[in-house]
């Protein structure tokens, strides 16, 4: 070999070394940065789609542990933590970390048999252990979520796949609180800060750009346990002040997705942003609640009645840029004991002015009407359906009051007001005429005693009977004045595919979010 020939043959060794030597800096880097849980942006995303969602309400911490509100859920439940059991669309459970589980018959034990496959996004397995070091916290740190499961005895481990849950008594809701945050599986041995950062087991990750109030950049997991992972490389969640910026923001195409958009009509979507509009279903619900304690008007079974009689329900829901369809009770369309109540107080004012004639022209006095600011023009309707109820011998004359959400709460709380439109999802609703919750003063023995039953109950069609039992005597009895299932309006992008319609105002889960390339 001439020394020319040996010269060359160095410096390709030489080249190749570098090369060799700079590939595995790079994969050495990529695997720490994994093991982390929390992926640098560089480098990251693929070829296929990035995709912008708009939102209003950016959580204030990313900690899902104890974060309060449905923001932080939105953002990452189903995303970066899974659940140990799933929900669709309709509000169905469905499995998710656990295949399947079963009940036995005295209801009282609850068994889970999870995925043999799962693991965490920084490659740790995730087994029973976890499942169990996770509802031990979230029941002794009293994590958000954590009085759901409060017919919960023990948690043990029958093998690394198989968990059991002993109950001291039989719990029907227990199975959709595991769909919640009592059901998030953390693990055991992560060392992050976790209002920054978050380590699950979801399709995505929480990139670094993470900006509070800002932005919450989810990533592709490319660890995911599922063999589908995500349709998309990156999804960026921004978060607007308020909906007309969100709108903007739509109509400059700065994002691909948009929602809720409460107070534009779909017509209006389209008109204004150019996207396609759409329209999903809620748990949530609006309604006029009663201050039903003794030295309250609304404490009488006639007024209250009287009060259902004078408002159009249907003309409320038709009216409202928020409105799925109107309501006459406690439970709506995706809830487990749901039946279209809406005929037991029909719109009657004749009926109503007659049963007011009862009460002197004093008996109302200072009707004290609590109305959030969002709702003002909906408050006045309600106002006006009110003042159709006074006559010679009876005068209503709510005074209406705006108030921001903050003080609206405090003075529920507290009994200082007589009747408040307010909007609250399905369990919190429910919570307030089953004797758990007496923001209300609500009593009813009768009622209570029917939702005990139907928590009681130990398979699912005998709890969605007991439920409409008790939707029933509590909507019989007017303890509020329900006025419509809320929908959810969204402005999506006509080349976007996957992206969720219901329940978008608890849970948004993008893993089959995609943008249709050019």
């Amino acid at each position: 070999m001439t020394k020319k020939q040996q010269g060359e043959l160095r410096r390709w060794i030489a080249f190749s070394a570098i090369v060799i030597a700079l590939f595995v800096l790079i994969m050495l880097g990529k695997s720490i940065a994994e093991r982390s849980g929390v992926l640098d942006d560089a480098g990251l995303i693929g070829s296929d789609s990035t995709i912008d969602v708009g939102l209003i309400d950016a959580p204030k911490s990313l900690d899902i542990r104890t974060e309060q509100g449905t923001a932080v859920e939105q953002a990452l439940l189903g995303n970066v933590y899974e659940t140990l059991i799933g929900r669709d669309e309709n509000n169905k459970l469905i499995s998710s970390l656990a295949n399947s589980w079963s009940t036995s018959k005295d209801g009282r034990t609850v068994t889970l048999h999870l995925r043999g496959n799962a693991t965490f996004s920084n490659g740790d397995t995730l087994d029973a252990d976890d499942v169990v070091w996770s509802f031990n916290q979230i029941i002794s740190k009293k994590y958000v979520g954590y009085e759901r499961l409060g017919y919960v005895a023990s948690v043990s481990a029958d093998d690394a796949h198989t968990v059991v849950l002993t109950l001291r008594e039989p719990d029907a809701t227990l199975l959709r609180a595991l769909s919640g945050r009592a059901g998030i599986v953390y693990d055991s041995t992560a060392d992050l800060d976790y209002t920054t950062q978050a380590l699950g087991s979801g399709p995505f990750i929480v990139g670094r750009t993470y900006e509070q109030g800002s932005t919450i950049t989810l990533q592709r997991n490319d660890r995911y346990w599922d063999s589908k992972k995500a349709a998309s490389a990156q999804v960026t969640l921004h978060y607007y002040g308020d909906e007309s910026s969100l709108l903007e923001a739509a109509a400059e195409g700065k994002v691909e997705l948009a929602l809720p958009l409460e107070h534009t009509s779909i017509t209006d979507i389209g008109k204004r942003t150019g996207m396609k509009a759409v329209q999903g279903s809620s748990t949530s619900k609006v309604m006029l609640v009663f201050n039903c304690g003794t030295d309250s008007p609304m404490s009488d079974l006639r007024t209250r009645q009287s009060f259902r009689y004078l408002i159009d329900t249907a003309a409320v829901a038709s009216s409202a840029t928020d409105a799925k369809q109107a309501l006459g009770g406690p439970i709506g369309p995706l809830e487990p004991g749901y039946e279209d109540l809406t005929g037991l107080y029909p719109h009657d004012q004749a009926k109503a002015a007659q049963m007011l004639t009862y009460y002197s022209t004093r008996y109302f006095g200072d009707l004290t009407f609590l109305v959030p600011q969002e709702y003002q023009a909906l408050g006045a309707q309600i106002n006006d359906y009110l003042k159709q109820g006074t006559s010679n011998l009876t005068a209503i004359n709510p005074d209406m009051q705006m108030v921001d959400d903050a003080t609206l709460s405090q003075r529920l709380k507290s009994g200082d007001f007589k009747i408040a439109l307010v909007s609250v999802d399905g369990t919190d609703n429910v919570d307030l005429f089953n004797g758990v919750d007496n923001t209300l003063q609500y009593q009813n023995g009768e009622a209570q005693q029917e939702y005990q039953q139907a928590v009681a109950s130990t398979n699912a069609a005998d709890y969605a009977t007991q439920m409409a039992t008790f939707a029933r005597t509590v909507s019989q009895d007017a303890a509020a004045a329900w006025l419509y299932e809320r929908g959810i309006n969204i402005a999506v992008n006509p080349k976007l595919s996957g992206y969720p319609v219901n329940l978008t105002d608890e849970i948004l889960p993008l893993k089959d979010l995609a943008l249709e390339k050019h």
